[in-house]
């Protein structure tokens, strides 16, 4: 019987929510940067040539860049906020940086959508293309199976070292159990006797293999 363990909900979700906040905080800081601010800027002026122009009473100041912002289309209400270069070059620089982190996040949320492991009577597989049979495992590395939930298949064939990831946090938790049982129980040796894929309820694998 095949046993399936396909990418955990609770893995996935993170990246996805990451990259896609990143992107829209972009969006946001690329606005500011390239319409928001240069308009503050520029209404800022028009309502600092206007003071310039007509010195004296703040009251006729009002009344001629209400009409003048009217004109425009612009907010009739007195300019407040002053907007300097340096703030329209750090929402610039802030965009840039946080874009390629939202691509990132996201490219590693699409790549996972359909990663998977498995295990049937014949051996062991991935959506990645990675196999093998039994008989050409060479052991398993579980020094972070108690904590993290993480085990390292090794296997290969004419001294190659070939290796699959099993980590209950990215993948389904269950059957991720069950396939390590299944290969601890058929590879040549038995593994290291009893199996301990149990022995982990509550392990967060986070590592990045």
């Amino acid at each position: 019987m095949t046993v399936r363990a396909k990418i955990s909900g609770g893995y996935i979700w993170r990246p996805g929510v990451i990259g896609a906040m990143m992107l829209l905080f972009s969006g946001w800081f690329l606005y500011d940067g390239t319409i928001a601010y240069p308009l503050q800027q520029e209404i800022q002026s028009a309502y600092d040539k206007i003071k310039q122009d007509n010195p004296g009473d703040p009251i006729v100041h009002a009344q001629l860049w209400a009409e003048h912002a009217q004109s425009k289309g612009w907010p009739t209400a007195t300019p407040k906020k002053k907007v300097e270069d340096k703030d329209i070059l750090t929402q610039k620089v802030i965009a840039g940086i946080t874009a390629p982190v939202g691509i990132y996040f996201l490219g590693t949320f699409f790549l996972a959508l359909g990663r998977w492991v498995e295990a049937d009577e014949q051996g062991v597989r991935t959506n990645s293309g990675r196999q093998t049979d039994y008989a050409s495992i060479k052991s398993i590395d579980k020094s972070r199976w108690q904590r993290k939930g993480i085990a390292v298949v090794h296997y290969g064939l004419d001294g190659t070292d070939e290796r699959i990831l099993l980590d209950d946090w990215k993948f389904e938790r269950e059957p991720t159990k069950r396939i390590l049982a299944a290969i601890e129980e058929r590879m040549p040796g038995g593994g290291d006797g009893e199996s301990d894929a149990d022995d982990n309820p509550d392990s967060p694998g986070n590592d990045t293999e």
